[in-house]
């Protein structure tokens, strides 16, 4: 045996628990070989390799059939059956303990038996055993074959009573003194008993199981052919071989011993055909450990055999498809212990199946490791969703390529989206009324989408259209300025018709009215009653997951509410009729949560961006008001009233998202009904402030109209101040110099469309003179003179009537 393997297996061969070889050079130190027996031999009888046992016995002398012989550079082991006291001694050489027994007087012999007990502690699964042999088998008259007898096992096998010394008898046999031997070769084995089989009964502990075996007969002999004229030296020579274990079903169960044995004769033959002198050499034994496949089966997209022609040795393959991941290749390994990694690469559309066997190791066995490709084509990249101003396209029918919506693009769209491969680029572009989506990748053909505006918007409104909830279609549904689930948009929109529709109901306010109501879907959810200006998402069957909500759609012209005012408040008339609250959480009991059953209405004044109910953080920069409020139990038709909040300035472009729910919790409850009607936007058109001079003017309200202050209007109307109540009302004064008369009017933020919506406050000042008096001219130039339409006079004033110092005066 060559040095380079030598130290290579001895580097960790030497057998312990958990090795994953055995010490099968042969070529370190051999000890003495002290035969075991069951009366405890202390006599040696040759020597032997370090962890193996060779069959050499003691009978008062040596009997020695097993011996170091050169090979190469370092040694083998020889096996030489050898007869002694006129019995022949079988040569072999095993993991295990050998023994012989046989009960003698004089020459004659009775109750000869013998093999191998235990064996070597070890956890792997091996797949063949692979040794290098020189086989001599020309003595005798029959041709005798050899063993190589392996196996693994666990749990333990003990039989009782078995003699095990050669007891030599004087006046008579000798009797040979028995033993429980733990874990004979025969017994692990599985082998019958039969009347050459000595020892009693046999137990094995619970689940115990021979996991894999070898029994290979060597047969014929490795003689050294002859040449043509060669003469005959009587050579053998050196041959390899390698044995498959058999693990029958029990591939995948636990191992904890081995032993392997190699002998010069039929190890489980009958004793009486042992040959003397006929010999087996052994070197460079070694555990195998596969690691290939012994069939691999790949399908196209549709299922389909994709016909590999499979070859364990080739690692490369090719099908003209797309891989499915529903239909992966299927494969069985080659190796009992082997570990087997599949996986599907994605980015260069390979399938790769990774094979290392049991004793690989990165650092000192690299090469037990085979991988095999499948090549697939590579798919071209897709959108798997796609979502513009949070209208999400494709739903459980996929993304089409090429979609058309009714709004217009905003060069501030939220444009989201998921591609279908992580390596893929996406580039958006917009020209004219189209918007297109590229998705590339490398080795793959491009997929383009594109989304074509219309371009179409409805001007922008103070009130909410169809507010009263008169206006409905013969189909019963609301066919202007409100939407429901009918409209709804998001991965499970198809399933709208499943969810609680509004009705439309008689006995209103004044009029129809809308009805919504909350429901239990066949217990799979319990779905809120919606009603909303804008679009509602349906992403998820959990009420709470944040893929529903409601949403300004910008694409539809249908899906939003243009709106133009800046309202103060909002009013609506409602009645609630509460339903049956959902069982709480676990953790929402911990957290101590509360179900209140109550309907909300909610106004979201927004910019010209993205927004959704309910609010999401990213998006709150775009608010610019909202107002709300909660509807408690109430059987009668009652005004609720919410005001408006401003966060932000009023935009030249902005949205009204208004929402009606059974209950603001997502599916808090079932069978709740919420009616409404008379939604009404309230534009404030009044003072909040009225002052004379810093002061209070006496007895202001909001209410009153008329009010009187003591002083001079032509001098004193500057002294008028006044704060406008109305976020978005204007005021403006006029003088009416004639009767004494200051008017303020406030204009509401509607006033453009609603001539109603203004008020106005006049203001009298009570300083006056009823009497005409006279003055001169030049007498006239140092006083304060207007014209009765009050512009002020500097200089002589010309002659003629005139306000002189706030009184009607005649200028001569």
């Amino acid at each position: 045996m060559n040095k380079f393997y030598t130290l290579l297996l001895l580097s960790g061969a030497a057998l312990s628990a958990n090795a994953q070889q055995i010490n099968g050079s042969f070529d370190g130190e051999w000890s003495d070989c002290i035969p075991w027996d069951s009366k405890g031999n202390t006599k040696s009888s040759g020597t032997q390799p370090e962890g193996w046992t060779i069959s050499n016995v003691y009978v008062g002398s040596k009997v020695v059939v097993g011996e170091s012989e050169a090979h190469k550079d370092g040694k083998a082991v020889k096996l030489t059956n050898k007869e002694a006291a006129g019995q022949i001694v079988p040569a072999y050489l095993t993991l295990g303990t050998s023994w012989a027994t046989a009960e003698t007087w004089f020459t004659a012999v009775r109750n000869a038996d013998g093999g191998t007990w235990g064996g070597k502690e070890f956890t792997y699964h091996p797949d063949a055993l692979s040794f290098d042999y020189k086989r001599d088998n020309s003595h005798g008259k029959e041709k005798e074959d050899a063993s190589v007898i392996a196996y693994l096992w666990n749990g333990t096998w003990t039989q009782k009573d078995v003699p095990a010394n050669t007891a030599i008898g004087i006046v008579g046999y000798g009797t040979a003194q028995k033993v429980d031997m733990v874990d004979r070769d025969r017994n692990v084995l599985g082998m019958p008993k039969t009347n050459a089989v000595l020892g009693g009964d046999v137990t094995s502990t619970e689940g115990a199981t021979c996991v894999a075996k070898i029994n290979y007969a060597i047969t014929g002999n490795t003689k050294k052919p002859l040449a043509d004229g060669e003469e005959d030296k009587n050579e053998y020579e050196w041959v390899s071989d390698t044995i498959d274990f058999d693990y029958g079903d029990n591939v995948d169960a636990k191992v904890e011993k081995i032993n392997v044995i190699f002998s010069a004769t039929n190890y489980f033959g009958d004793r009486k055909h042992i040959v003397k002198n006929n010999s087996l050499s052994i070197d460079n034994v070694k555990l195998i450990y596969w690691h290939g496949l012994k069939s691999l089966k790949a399908f196209d997209n549709e299922g389909n055999d994709a016909a590999l022609e499979f070859d364990p040795n080739v690692y490369t393959y090719k099908v003209n498809s797309t891989f499915n991941d529903w239909y992966t290749p299927k494969h069985t390994k080659k190796g009992a212990g082997a570990k087997v990694e599949a996986k599907y690469d994605a980015k260069t559309a390979q399938y790769v199946i990774t094979v290392k066997a049991e004793d690989y190791d990165a650092e000192t066995n690299p090469e037990a490791i085979s991988t095999y490709t499948i090549q697939y084509v590579k798919p071209s990249p897709t959108l798997t969703s796609l979502s513009i101003d949070g209208h999400e396209f494709g739903g459980v029918y996929g993304l089409a390529n090429e979609i058309n919506v009714t709004g217009k693009y905003n060069d501030n769209a939220e444009v989201t989206y998921k591609a279908s491969s992580e390596y893929a680029t996406v580039e958006k572009s917009f020209e004219g009324k189209t918007l297109t989506i590229t998705v590339s990748e490398e080795g793959a053909t491009p997929t383009v989408y594109t989304v074509t505006f219309e371009g179409k918007e409805n001007d922008a409104v103070y009130q909410i259209p169809n507010s009263n909830f008169e206006a409905w279609t013969a189909e019963g549904k609301l066919n202007e300025g409100w939407h429901s689930f009918e409209s709804a948009t998001g991965a499970l929109a198809s399933f709208a018709s499943l969810s609680p529709a509004p009705t439309m109901i008689e006995d209103g306010f004044e009029g129809k009215a809308v009805r919504l109501r909350s429901a239990d879907l066949m217990g799979i959810a319990k779905a809120n009653g919606n009603l909303t200006t804008g679009t509602i998402s349906m992403g998820n069957y959990l009420p709470t997951d944040p893929a529903n909500y409601n949403y300004t759609d910008r694409t539809n012209v249908s899906g939003n509410l243009p709106f133009a005012g800046t309202p103060d408040a909002f009013e609506v008339y409602a009645r609630f009729t509460p339903g049956t609250a959902r069982d709480l959480t676990d953790e929402e009991k911990a957290n101590g949560t509360e179900i209140k059953l109550q309907g909300r209405m909610q106004l979201i004044l927004h910019d010209n961006a993205p927004y959704h109910d309910p609010e999401l953080e990213a998006q709150v920069g775009s608010k610019i008001a909202s107002a709300s409020v909660l509807i408690p139990e109430t059987a009668k038709w009652t005004k609720f009233t919410g005001e408006f909040n401003y966060v932000g300035e009023p935009s030249d472009k902005q949205y009204m998202l208004a929402s009606a729910t059974t209950n603001p919790m997502p599916g808090a409850s079932q069978d709740d009904q919420l009616d409404l009607d008379n939604v009404k936007l309230i534009y404030w058109h009044a003072l909040s402030e009225l002052t004379f001079d810093g002061k209070a003017v006496e007895g202001f309200d909001a209410e009153k109209t008329e009010y009187t202050v003591k002083g001079n209007l032509a001098d004193d109307n500057s002294k008028i101040a006044y704060k406008v109540k109305g976020k978005g009302a204007k005021a403006s004064t006029s003088l009416d110099l004639d009767n004494n008369v200051l008017k303020i009017t406030v204009e509401g933020n509607d006033i453009s469309v609603n001539a109603d919506s203004k008020t106005v406050y006049t203001i009298h000042f009570d300083n006056t003179t009823v009497g005409i008096g006279s003055i001169s001219a030049n007498e006239a130039k140092s006083h304060k003179v207007y014209t009765l339409g009050g512009v002020r006079v500097n200089g002589k004033p010309a002659a003629g009537m005139y306000i002189v110092d706030g009184k009607k005066t005649v200028v001569k």
